[in-house]
């Protein structure tokens, strides 16, 4: 697999298998699926295609002997409904292409390095719990703060199957559409000369668009209530 959309998908399952592995929980990878048999993090799936053509068998090796909410269906190429999931959304994987000309560094853009830092962080982020103080100690996990007069924003990069991946993006204040634009600058001077993925959807996904990323390919997250 080598296509921008490939990429992506490969560096999320990446970085959701980092995230489960600070909570201890071992991901297992099938020829064209990755899972878990036992609950993901908050806000974390449980299933993840890694192939336009998995076999449906794949993934219901995990449905069966696991415990899954969340199917996160990386091609929107697959019929869940038949397992009892209902679609939580749809998004658009996205791309930008490495930033060559970087501005200098301003002091309102850091790099949370402490675990001080850190619970103000998830706490302002509402990822409280989920997010662990183990990811500092990863050199290709970079987790960044911006604090501007309007608000504070943020946002993790992950450097995984050649590109940067991008997530948990918040911002706290006024609405910033420029956060977008200013992501591919704050990267690049932590991953310089590296692509950029992501996945959004709604207005996130259009300030995106506005700030010079573009769509690459469409994803959906199924969901299935613990009470189905």
């Amino acid at each position: 697999m080598n296509t921008l959309v490939d990429q992506a998908v490969l560096n999320n399952v990446a970085w959701c298998e980092i995230v489960c592995n600070t909570h201890g929980i071992a991901g297992i990878s099938k020829q064209q699926v990755w899972g878990l048999l036992s609950k993901a993090p908050p806000f974390y799936p449980e299933i993840i295609t890694i192939s336009k053509d998995v076999p449906i068998e794949e993934i219901k090796h995990f449905i069966e002997n696991g415990n899954d909410s969340s199917i996160k269906d990386s091609y929107a190429n697959n019929d869940l409904a038949r397992f009892g999931f209902k679609i939580l959304f749809e998004a658009e994987w996205i791309y930008h292409s490495s930033v060559s000309d970087l501005e200098p560094i301003q002091s309102n853009r850091r790099v949370i390095t402490t675990e001080e830092d850190l619970a103000q962080w998830t706490i302002t982020s509402e990822l409280d719990g989920v997010i662990k103080p183990d990811l500092l100690k990863r050199k290709n996990v970079k987790i960044f703060i911006l604090e501007k007069n309007d608000g504070i924003y943020g946002f993790i990069a992950n450097l995984n199957a050649n590109v940067v991946g991008i997530s948990n993006v918040f911002s706290i204040g006024k609405e910033n559409k420029s956060l977008w634009r200013d992501i591919p600058q704050v990267v690049a001077n932590e991953f310089p000369g590296l692509a950029m993925v992501g996945y959004e959807h709604g207005s996130t996904l259009e300030d995106a668009h506005l700030s010079g990323w573009r769509s690459i390919g469409p994803l959906r997250v199924w969901f299935k209530s613990i009470k189905d």
